[in-house]
């Protein structure tokens, strides 16, 4: 399933379907438009059925374009793989927990 970003309440957004090497992401979600609330938007990851390192590229992309604009990226529902691979790579601070 390609992966798709809904927007759900206001600064609120899931991630759902896939992103990795077998269904790299759209170009919707490259430039996803995302609207913060009160200085950050939330982006629930509970959805997101496979996730590899393409994935945490999408992830970086989109923390880079949050900072960019001058908002904070807060990421929920990280699976225990992403946490790993977010992990091994050095990216810890950049998405601790609820970051």
């Amino acid at each position: 399933m390609t992966a798709r970003l809904v927007m759900g309440e206001a600064g609120h957004y899931r991630l759902e379907g896939a992103v990795n090497f077998g269904a790299p992401p759209t170009r919707d979600l490259l430039s996803p438009g995302i609207v913060p609330v009160a200085g950050s938007a939330t982006i629930d990851l509970d959805g997101l059925e496979q996730a590899d390192s393409v994935a945490l590229a999408l992830l970086l992309d989109w923390q880079r374009q949050a900072r960019a604009q001058g908002f904070r990226l807060v990421l929920n529902g990280v699976s225990d793989r992403l946490a790993a691979l977010i992990r091994v790579t050095g990216l810890g601070s950049l998405f601790a927990p609820g970051s």
